[in-house]
């Protein structure tokens, strides 16, 4: 993969090179393997068939030999094959498998001849790496032995038995090797000189037919690092020619555009420079004006909260006065909407201010040790008579033992009792459910309800500013759409993260997890 890679980076002319020489490689070298092969199975057919030949001549040659039991005949016999350069070794056998005369370099074992001996013709008995071992069979034939003798005829009964004995001969392979190794020598030479020839004559047709197209990318990168419109020159094959004229007309045609774009350029200038001015002079107003807002609400939020705190002491100070007296209770009860009205105003209040401090990025966090467990007690004696109101169900689930944490335990619980506060609002005759849990790196609470959910469409947007599900001047649950956004800057702010899974008519989870500030101590349950 990466010689592919490698391959695939190359220029056209480099990539057409090592193909074509790969390929005349391969194909003089399956030449050269095919014509050495060729040559060696036809020599050593034509040795073997010689062989062959050599055998039933020397068969032929010991008829007379193995009639007299003479020496000096199978000697003149085996004289005459031994003059062939490939025999090394010769044998005569009689009909009962004793050696007659033996010459040369050749062994056998006994329990081999009558394998051998098993044949009527001339043929291979013994096949290995240098020599090849030939027996062929020795028949006497009556007639050409009194043709060849004439007049001393041998008169020979007619009922003797035709085989006279057999004729063994060793033929190396030695000349057939050393047809094969000067085979595969010169066809090697050869392969080697006519593929330098060929890639040499590939090189020079390769650089004749790339030239064109090498001047014609250089061109183009002069005109891409110049920037400059250049003009390649027309020459080559017809392909390139084409590529050259269709280069040429596009730098034509952004000359052209680039005169029209100058003489746009100029007149957009001055245009651009006015209203980068303005847009500058309106982001400094913007700024001025968040600035002079989150001022305003931190400081009118402050003026507004104070006469309030002190209408709403003096309203319960009116009412705790006024309760031993029953002829004043329905006193108590306006005084008690009063005090109602004017704990919602305070409660707007503030959370403008704490939205106004978190955009002013004076909002800080004020991190003290808290057991995890009471944390989530004192938001369920929050929370639990909201969820009565409406005939919900409450449950809270607590990690499996307490931890001791650092934390800012009031930002945490406002967290908390805005998420659960909106369950209570959202849900009738449900169920809310807040889970509390801990590992090695995270606290994680999870609210849950059986509420009317939240639809897909506006899952991105409760968490912005005034936002609410029902925006409607009739909208059934009051609020100002601020809680979620607070909570969310609260729990960034801590290093974790505000999360909500909805389907509308399912419910909702809320998911709020900050990171641990450090190691947690267990803390021994009272």
């Amino acid at each position: 993969m990466r010689f592919l890679s490698r391959y695939e980076k190359r220029s056209m002319w480099r990539q057409l090179l090592i193909f074509l020489i790969v390929v005349i490689c391969l194909l003089s070298l399956t030449s050269s393997v095919t014509s050495v092969w060729t040559s060696y199975n036809q020599s050593k057919q034509a040795l073997k068939q010689n062989s062959l030949r050599i055998a039933e001549n020397l068969s032929r040659l010991s008829v007379l030999s193995l009639i007299t039991a003479s020496k000096e005949n199978a000697q003149e016999a085996l004289s005459q094959v031994l003059g062939f350069n490939d025999v090394t070794g010769v044998v005569i056998f009689t009909d009962n498998q004793s050696p007659l005369l033996s010459q040369g370099n050749i062994n056998w074992e006994p329990t081999e001849l009558t394998e051998w001996f098993a044949t009527e013709n001339a043929k291979v008995v013994r096949d290995t790496a240098n020599a090849w071992l030939i027996a062929a069979p020795v028949f006497l034939d009556i007639q050409t032995s009194s043709e060849s003798n004439g007049a001393d005829q041998l008169l020979i009964e007619p009922e003797a038995a035709n085989l006279l004995g057999f004729v063994v001969l060793e033929v190396s392979k030695q000349s057939l090797q050393q047809l094969t190794q000067n085979l595969i020598t010169y066809n090697l030479i050869t392969t080697l000189i006519l593929s330098v020839f060929f890639i040499w004559l590939l090189y020079k047709v390769l650089q004749k037919l790339t030239r064109p197209i090498f001047q014609l990318s250089q061109t183009m990168d002069l005109a891409q690092s110049s920037g400059e419109h250049t003009y390649a020159v027309v020459e080559g094959p017809k392909e390139v020619r084409s590529m050259a004229k269709s280069y040429n007309a596009m730098m034509r045609a952004l000359e052209i555009q680039e005169d029209a774009l100058i003489a746009l350029n100029s007149g957009l200038e001055s245009e651009v420079e006015v209203r980068t001015r303005e847009l500058v002079l309106a982001r400094d107003a913007a700024l001025v004006a968040a600035r002079s807002k989150s001022e305003f609400l931190a400081n009118i939020s402050h003026e507004l909260r104070t006469p309030l705190q002190a209408v709403t002491g003096y309203i319960e100070l009116v009412i705790e006065e006024l309760e031993f007296h029953p002829e004043f209770d329905d006193q108590v009860e306006d005084l008690n909407s009063a005090l109602q009205s004017s704990q919602r105003l305070l409660h707007l209040i503030n959370s403008i201010l704490d939205l106004a401090k978190c955009e002013a990025g004076k909002m800080d966090l004020m991190i003290q040790q808290c057991s995890l467990t009471s944390l989530c007690k004192e938001v369920e004696s929050t929370i639990r008579p909201l969820a009565l109101k409406h005939n919900n169900l409450f449950s809270i689930t607590y990690p499996e033992q307490d931890y001791r944490v650092e934390l800012d335990k009031e930002k945490v619980q406002q967290v908390l009792i805005n998420l659960l506060s909106n369950a209570c609002k959202f849900t009738e005759n449900g169920k809310i459910v807040l889970v509390c849990s801990i590992d090695d790196r995270e606290i994680i609470w999870k609210v849950s309800d059986t509420g009317k959910g939240i639809p897909a469409e506006q899952l991105n947007q409760i968490f912005l500013k005034f936002e609410q599900l029902d925006g409607s001047v009739k909208r059934k649950h009051s609020g100002t759409g601020l809680g979620l956004a607070i909570s969310k800057h609260f729990a960034e702010m801590m290093g974790g993260s505000l999360l909500v899974s909805s389907e509308e008519g399912q419910g909702s989870t809320f998911t709020f997890c900050i990171n641990r500030l450090e190691s947690i101590d267990d803390v021994q349950a009272g």
